[in-house]
């Protein structure tokens, strides 16, 4: 039996590992566009602040491959699925066969505008391109006191990859703004109340957000936009000091209907991401926003899956097909996918949305639905003191737990995570849930068995 996955990332690994733990004579490739054997992309922001060194964020070196029986062809896509003949076609033109495949991708950043000094985070080359531009000294202001001895650095998006990209900046000594189009932080992951907490904590620690902000444009020319006071009367190109234009750089933006800009010595986009899904046009494989898969991480081709950030997999909470393109959701994709394939048939279970953050010594932890205009959930609070950073919330719809955030003390958040990806009926004990105490003890005899209320 030969496999083949594309995508050498955390689900793709997965499946690998699944795979070879039961299929010991099959043969195995992973092909990556990258250079690098699996890391992890989550510790990138990490990796530009300095907190952990590059070896940190390797999670498995060549000898993985070597102990596995793996072929891992590295610097190297696919251009091409052909899934009448069973092969893959590569940007070198070499072709390889498969018996089964497996799509884990992954995605890429969706990217507004282009230049020398706007930049993206998904890869340890991007790391490297954001700390060259954010440490390389600044041209020697044209007048005394002039510009400070930082670089300046503007995010575009407040989701979790663009406040791990400020968070990151800061710890190199920048200057930091992060613009948002939305109301606020996190907006997707977080509540109102527990985004307002978190984002006074990141305000505290020196990050500038500016909310209801959307990004227009940046202006790489040398030139001061319109509206800035190197300019006089609104005219372009007014010669600032001695010797020609400023070398000042500007982000422009719309704050309500009123267009500003704003200094930057570089960009960072961090608005989303885009499954990487365009090699399999005219493949025959179903595809929306990114590859479609069912239970089983299968697709409508009977021995091709998918996993990972590029999969559109069942979300029991939301109750729809969706992209939960997080770590956890991307492990338990590949595993699945991986048993799958090598004949173990398993569904999924407990794919729902989750993300678990840290931020200058600020933990929080968020899963499911937290807020809806549509439908009647219910919200209970276990503790909140925005003075301390605490807040705990849960929400349910028709008695199951739907939606939870821990913000400060996390302890205990993986009790309620497990009881919230089961999905049942927590009628018998859902005042317990309130409980500051609480734990598995206090609702197994209501559940009859652990292995009967979660999964």
């Amino acid at each position: 039996m030969k496999y083949l996955i594309i995508g050498n990332s955390i689900a793709g690994v997965s499946a690998a590992r699944i795979i070879r733990r039961h299929d010991k004579n099959c043969s195995i490739t992973i092909i990556t566009k990258e250079a690098y054997p699996f890391y992890s992309k989550c510790l990138l922001p990490y990796y530009l602040r300095n907190e952990v060194g590059f070896d940190e964020t390797i999670l498995a070196d060549e000898h993985f491959y070597k102990e596995n029986y793996i072929s891992l062809i590295k610097r190297r896509h696919v251009t091409k699925v052909f899934t009448d003949k069973n092969k893959v076609a590569l940007d070198n033109n070499e072709e390889i066969t498969y018996n089964k495949l497996l799509i884990a991708t992954g995605a890429s950043p969706i990217q507004i505008g282009s230049g020398p000094n706007i930049f993206s985070l998904r890869s340890f080359e991007d790391v490297e391109k954001i700390k060259a531009a954010a440490l390389i000294p600044l041209t020697p202001p044209l007048v005394k006191g002039g510009w400070g001895d930082y670089k300046k650095a503007v995010v575009i998006g407040a989701g979790p990859m663009g406040m791990k990209v400020a968070y990151g900046l800061k710890g190199l000594g920048c200057e930091v703004t992060v613009l948002e189009a939305g109301k606020q932080v996190f907006t997707r992951i977080l509540s109102k109340r527990a985004a307002f907490i978190l984002s006074k904590h990141l305000i505290n620690k020196g990050i500038e957000i500016m909310t209801n902000c959307r990004f227009l444009s940046y202006d790489e020319n040398n030139q001061p936009p319109f509206n800035s006071p190197l300019t006089k009367g609104g005219d372009r190109g007014v010669k600032v000091g001695k010797g020609g234009f400023s070398d000042k750089k500007f982000v422009t933006f719309e704050e309500g209907n009123i267009t500003k800009d704003i200094e930057a010595d570089f960009v960072v986009m961090a608005i989303g991401v885009k499954p990487n899904a365009d090699f399999l046009k005219d493949s025959g494989v179903k595809t929306n926003a990114g590859v479609i898969v069912d239970s089983y991480m299968r697709t409508n081709i009977d021995n091709i899956y998918a996993a990972g950030d590029a999969a559109e997999a069942f979300d029991p909470v939301a109750k729809k097909y969706t992209i939960n393109a997080t770590w956890p959701s991307a492990v338990l994709e590949g595993e699945t996918a991986g048993y799958n394939m090598a004949g173990i048939e398993t569904q999924i279970k407990g794919n729902v949305s989750s993300n678990s953050i840290q931020f200058f010594g600020l933990s929080f932890v968020s899963a499911g639905l937290l807020e809806s205009d549509s439908l009647p959930i219910e919200e209970e609070i276990i503790d909140e003191d925005i003075p301390k950073n605490l807040f705990k919330r849960l929400v349910f719809l028709d008695n199951r737990l739907v939606g939870l955030e821990f913000l400060g003390d996390v302890q205990g958040a993986g009790i309620y995570l497990d009881i919230l990806k089961g999905q049942k009926d927590t009628s018998p004990f859902r005042s317990r849930l309130s409980d500051m105490d609480f734990g598995y003890g206090k609702i197994l005899k209501f559940a009859g068995t652990e292995d009967r209320f979660f999964i």
